[in-house]
């Protein structure tokens, strides 16, 4: 049976980390409480062989109170005897499901499940919904195999708090390619689709032309870009898009430019919208106006009479286009 005791810090063995599913903790909020009322929740320990104690749940408090000097702590302890990994384990998962387990922390919770001895179907069937998961396998084995990624990236994922869509996409990526990336988004802190988008890009091109990611970031415009501290951060980000887009589809980027200045060239009312087929997939271009009443609906059309008499009768500009697509 379990007995409530005082024990001293130096007993616990803060590197045996068995039970350990926490990641990037933020122990300042917990300091701040220990200070003013001391500890509320004994620590759940199991004693070892040597007579030094596991922790089971606890990692966050007895590191705080180490950074306190804190001497000992009151905990429930357990004897081997008593309760096994597995057991260990789910209180483990019981006493953190409570908080917001990010990512990586599900990740370490199910794949500690796994390695227990838990069967595959009772992990997706029982637990993934309890981490808010989708039970179904893809998704285990995409959420575990996050932990195989650099341990900055893991880092990076919990802080800019991404969904597990978007960080699978640096599985995709080698040890080389994710530390090459990294500085990148650290940098820029793009959205969910913007990252999605860099490391498809940026995969394809190095797949493409046989080169590593870290040699299509040292570009000189790249390079310039990132260091640009002047340029708000949103524009830095634009611009980097266009980089890497124009680097993917180099042929797309030069039309679409020469769509863009014709576009410019034309001079057109706000209320009118011109868009070409998109990718340039097609012959098709789309015009839209907006327009109040009849008088300003003639307007608009007088003024793309204009703009068409003006035209040369022997080129087609935007045929020309479409078909150099």
């Amino acid at each position: 049976m379990r007995t409530l005791e005082q024990i001293p810090l130096t007993r616990i063995d803060g590197k045996d980390t068995t039970f350990l599913i926490t990641f990037m903790s933020d122990l300042e909020p917990l300091m701040v409480s220990l200070k003013l009322v001391g500890l509320l929740e004994p620590l759940i320990l199991r004693e070892k062989t040597d007579k030094t104690y596991q922790i089971v749940c606890g990692f966050k408090r007895v590191e705080a109170l180490r950074h306190l000097a804190v001497s000992e702590a009151a905990a429930f302890v357990y004897q081997p005897s008593e309760l096994d990994d597995f057991q260990a384990l789910l209180l483990t998962i019981g006493h953190n499901i409570t908080h917001h387990l990010n990512l990586v922390e599900k990740a370490q919770a199910l794949k500690k499940l796994l390695d227990f001895g838990v069967p595959e179907k009772e992990v997706i069937d029982r637990y993934l919904p309890l981490f808010a998961l989708q039970p179904n396998v893809r998704i285990l084995r995409q959420t575990t195999a996050l932990l195989s990624l650099e341990m900055k990236v893991l880092e990076y994922l919990v802080k800019e708090d991404l969904s597990l869509s978007a960080a699978v996409c640096f599985l995709d990526l080698d040890q080389e390619g994710q530390k090459a990336i990294l500085p990148l988004l650290l940098a820029l802190r793009p959205g969910e689709n913007r990252v999605k988008e860099i490391i498809s890009f940026l995969r394809e091109i190095s797949l493409r032309d046989g080169k590593p990611i870290s040699s299509l970031l040292i570009r000189g415009d790249i390079v310039e870009l990132l260091g640009d501290s002047q340029i708000p951060r949103p524009q830095r980000m634009e611009q980097l898009r266009r980089i890497i887009k124009q680097m993917r589809f180099p042929l797309l980027t030069a039309i679409e430019e020469r769509f863009a200045a014709y576009r410019q060239s034309l001079a057109l009312p706000p209320q009118i919208s011109f868009r070409p087929p998109a990718f340039f997939e097609g012959e098709e271009f789309r015009m839209e106006l907006r327009f109040k009443d009849f008088k300003a609906f003639r307007e608009l059309v007088a003024g793309l009479n204009e703009i068409a008499d003006a035209a040369k009768e022997d080129t087609d500009p935007l045929l020309e286009l479409s078909h150099n697509r």
